[in-house]
């Protein structure tokens, strides 16, 4: 099973770049699928280049932030820029206003929400298509309103205060009606629930919060919503012997070697308990900060440490079969890269150039087109 990996693509320039990109790729080179790892929203995370060694004040500076926020807001662009205008300018925004205010930031967001459904209808359209939730989909924490925030420069508080005063969370569930109804051959949601696919138990957990770590209320949901997926796939073991499993809630990084820590103790003692259990393990970690892909073995698992394509279109192909292949794609640069895997318990680096070499073999040639001179987690 030969699969592309797309995670944090947070912009409709990146959206609409790699769509065209990956409908010329599959005319030179068969894929089976594609698999969006989390984050089709997220504009504030918008960054220039490879998204490292630039200056980011300066850079959010020069953009056109009016423009992304119309085409982004669509219908509800004048109402809301009319109600922040007036906030700007030292007006009293009561609670009146505040009503107002929250029912155009619910049409934004279920604009949105159309946005995503409609861009897994074109990534659909070229392969089968699988999504797993990312923090940006999630009904918790509201971290689609920092779109807002950010394009129109004002506090993150004052817009999410908005839309106390609405039945926002219906956007949501119509939101999971319409993914609902694009399931089929073409489609699978796959956040919080396994599937087979070519012999394959496929699962995403769902990304409803940035972290598994029990210190609120949304941290404990995400961590049982985790747990729930995980007895569930254990169920699934007595159909496939093979587990992809895709994840994008943050854990904790380690340098030397470069290893990552699932933040969820479910997934640690998942990971523990499989061992020698499974023919094939692989853990797909997406996190929009990193600019070149990790690939490794530990505890009998593969894990893919995937490019963001917010950072320059980076994104992965995976080849399955009874050897992992992995590769990173440069999409802006056209350049297919096959990676070295490596055994995460002896592998010795003090050096960028030492730990891309672990998986690349031009490690020179990614330091000087990703400016990663100074960067230690690639």
């Amino acid at each position: 099973m030969r699969q592309i990996i797309l995670s944090n693509l947070h912009t409709k320039e990146n959206i609409d770049f790699l769509l065209d990109y990956i409908k010329k790729l599959i005319t030179r080179i068969k894929i089976d699928n594609i698999v969006i790892n989390g984050n089709i929203l997220g504009i504030n995370e918008i960054r220039k280049g490879y998204g490292y060694g630039y200056n980011k004040n300066d850079f959010h500076f020069t953009l056109k932030k009016d423009e992304l926020f119309r085409e982004a807001a669509q219908d509800s662009y004048e109402n809301i820029k009319k109600i922040i205008s007036m906030y700007k300018q030292g007006e009293l925004i009561d609670d009146s206003r505040q009503e107002i205010l929250g029912k155009h930031i619910s049409e934004y967001m279920n604009t949105r929400y159309d946005y995503v459904v409609e861009t897994l209808k074109r990534f659909s359209k070229i392969k089968k298509t699988y999504f797993n939730m990312g923090k940006y989909e999630s009904p918790l924490n509201y971290l689609v309103l920092k779109e807002v925030s950010f394009l129109l420069d004002v506090s993150f508080p004052m817009i999410k205060k908005s839309i106390l005063y609405t039945s926002f969370r219906d956007v949501y569930k119509t939101f999971k009606e319409k993914i609902k109804e694009l399931e089929g051959k073409d489609f699978r949601y796959i956040a919080g629930k396994p599937i087979i696919e070519k012999g394959y138990i496929l699962a995403g957990i769902p990304g409803l919060n940035s972290s598994s770590v029990p210190t609120d209320k949304s941290a404990e949901l995400q961590e049982n919503q985790t747990k729930d997926l995980l007895n569930s796939i254990k169920r699934h073991f007595s159909y496939s012997k093979k587990l992809i499993l895709y994840n994008t809630v943050e854990g904790r990084m380690t340098k030397n070697p470069f290893t990552f820590r699932p933040g969820s103790a479910a997934i640690r003692k998942f990971i523990q308990e499989t061992k020698d259990k499974l023919k094939m393990k692989l853990f797909i970690q997406s996190y929009y900060n990193w600019v070149s892909t990790h690939f490794y073995k530990r505890d009998d698992f593969h894990f893919l440490l995937n490019n963001s394509a917010a950072n320059n279109g980076l994104f992965n192909i995976l080849d399955i079969a009874k050897k992992i292949r992995c590769f990173d794609v440069d999409s802006k640069k056209n350049k297919i890269r096959e990676l070295k895997s490596y055994n995460s318990y002896i592998a010795d680096y003090s050096t960028p150039k030492q730990r891309l070499s672990l998986n690349y073999k031009n490690p020179e040639e990614i330091i000087k087109q990703r400016n990663l001179k100074e960067c230690f987690y690639l």
